[in-house]
């Protein structure tokens, strides 16, 4: 056992001492959804340590962005072909056109997905190579190899530092908004990788201008959007199950956030069919529970903040996911209390 254990620690430091090999011409893209910090400062950081090896690197745009975020890309990380596919912060309803525009000037040998699966990006990579780097991890996805890099850790951006050594500044916001604010998702192991990036140069003057960009005012349109919504609360009120009449991710995300000062477990359903998941139970793993429901689209994320998303969302598949849910959280409450007495 030993043994194993010693060569399986040198394979690793030795993977980790060779690197990785980049492409000349890589294409960075994070998933279709969700457009969040963690996938569009990863996409930054890594079309930025690509070209300070004199390779060529470029993003798509995206199909939605919080405002909290669009400061992060700008027009030099698009190529020229795919800005007259883009509208306000560098958004479009065409992906796949904006995607094949690049294809007639600019062919890119790979392409990378940063935080996210490769079905998940939201086109036809019309045979191009696609390589994974991603934290969402379910026991039979793990992988490191040729293909990807797919392992747990807070944000896709601690694999960029920890794996890749990427210690682009930009990668703070990966950390800080997929771990809210060192709150969840290992926050000693996110904390450590912050350490990195001061170590390799960020100031503490651009860490607090980085952290004032983020706090954009909320939009006023949450509070009526929680008063249109379907709210349903478990019988102690420590859970609350919500259904949006809107599909705007950015009310979506605001809507979590009022949540989370009046309950301990939330799901939050959008007229799109997309639904966040978030809990401050240690003792419940929303992993267990949204992974009955990817049989409708796709499901995933953390033990504490997952998501589900329904190809074509009905109301009967909200009424069997808010049955699920209440009973998937009273279950655990129960359990914790059984075993706590």
């Amino acid at each position: 056992m030993f043994a194993q254990a010693l060569t399986w620690l040198r394979n690793l430091t030795s993977r980790l001492r060779r690197g990785r090999k980049w492409s000349k011409r890589t294409l960075v893209v994070g998933p279709q959804q969700p457009v969040d910090g963690d996938s569009v400062a990863c996409t930054k950081a890594l079309v930025q340590h690509l070209r300070k090896q004199g390779l060529e690197a470029f993003t798509l745009p995206t199909i939605t962005m919080y405002s909290q975020i669009a400061w992060i890309l700008q027009s030099e990380d698009f190529h020229d072909a795919v800005l007259q596919f883009t509208g306000g912060k560098f958004v479009t309803g065409d992906l796949q056109g904006a995607y094949d525009a690049l294809l007639a000037q600019w062919r890119p040998d790979e392409i990378i997905v940063v935080d996210g699966q490769s079905n998940r990006i939201g086109f036809d990579t019309r045979g191009v190579k696609v390589y994974t780097i991603d934290h969402h991890v379910k026991p039979d996805v793990r992988q490191d190899d040729e293909n990807g890099f797919i392992q747990p850790a807070p944000a896709a951006g601690c694999l960029l530092i920890e794996r890749f050594r990427i210690y682009e500044p930009i990668l703070v916001v990966s950390i800080l908004t997929d771990t809210f604010w060192l709150r969840h998702h290992e926050p000693s192991r996110a904390a450590r990788a912050l350490a990195e990036l001061t170590r390799h140069g960020l100031s503490d003057e651009l860490f607090e201008d980085y952290q004032r960009k983020l706090r954009t005012r909320k939009d006023p349109h949450i509070l009526d959007a929680l008063k249109a919504a379907d709210v349903r609360e478990s019988d102690n009120e420590e859970a609350v199950f919500v259904v949006l009449d809107t599909d705007n991710p950015e009310i979506h995300r605001g809507v979590m956030g009022e949540l989370g000062y009046f309950y301990r477990h939330i799901a939050v359903v959008r007229k799109d069919g997309y639904v966040s998941l978030t809990t401050v139970d240690p003792h419940v793993d929303l992993r267990d529970l949204v992974a009955k429901f990817d049989k409708y689209g796709s499901a995933g994320g953390h033990k504490d903040a997952a998501a589900i998303s329904f190809k074509n969302i009905n109301d009967g598949h909200i009424a069997e996911l808010s049955t699920a849910y209440f009973a998937f959280i009273g279950e655990h409450v129960c359990n914790e209390r059984g075993v706590n007495g």
